[in-house]
């Protein structure tokens, strides 16, 4: 199950990763290669970082995928696990909210996706789930800024690192900001090197 798991997951990257950021993904999935140092876990928000370039010298296994959401990751936790990264970085949450999930089953679901890391030994960084921009999510800014209470919460009492990049991509108003998303909901290039900015202290 975990080979075919794993060979569907390499087809699918390297079928749609259309741009050479990709293609560095499909190497490092290999199993014979050491485990990566780090790994982006999360959905389409992720998936666009183009994080090896951002980070030549660390070996970086970008597990983001479009339309994933905490579900999704706790079904295909058998892969990720098994490609043993000493540290993860989670964002997900915002496709859940998105598609009515409540604000609580989406912290339930988040709060599992941790233990189940937690339970291999992997070092997680709890990252809160980005805010949309308002005109174009409405009254979902409101729900994420509510998961990520809970989430900040639970990150406190578990000793977990916790990273919030939403007071440098967002504000009360407007929620995400024109100048970091093309859609109101995918980061811009500004954006993504900012995150890569705040992921300094703890990658390098």
């Amino acid at each position: 199950m975990l080979a075919k798991s794993f060979y569907a997951c390499l087809f699918s990257i390297c079928l749609l990763g259309l741009s050479s950021m990709t293609q560095p993904v499909c190497a490092q999935l290999r199993p014979e290669l050491a485990p990566p140092e780090v790994m982006m876990l999360g959905d389409s928000i992720t998936e666009a970082g183009p994080w090896q370039a951002l980070f030549p010298k660390t070996r970086i296994v970008n597990r983001g995928v479009s339309g994933y959401t905490t579900y999704d990751l706790l079904r295909e936790m058998k892969a990720t696990v098994a490609l043993r990264p000493a540290k993860v970085f989670l964002m997900i949450g915002i496709n859940d909210l998105l598609r009515r999930a409540t604000v609580e089953q989406t912290f339930k679901q988040y709060t599992l996706i941790v233990d189940e890391l937690q339970k291999n030994k992997i070092t997680v960084v709890m990252q809160a789930t980005l805010e949309c921009s308002r005109p174009q999510c409405g009254s979902a800014v409101e729900s994420v800024r509510s998961l990520n209470q809970k989430l900040q919460a639970f990150a406190v009492a578990r000793n977990i690192q916790w990273l919030d990049l939403n007071p440098g991509l967002a504000n009360d108003e407007q929620g995400l900001l024109p100048k970091y998303t093309w859609d109101g909901l995918h980061l811009s290039k500004p954006a993504y090197l900012y995150w890569a900015e705040r992921l300094k202290g703890f990658i390098q």
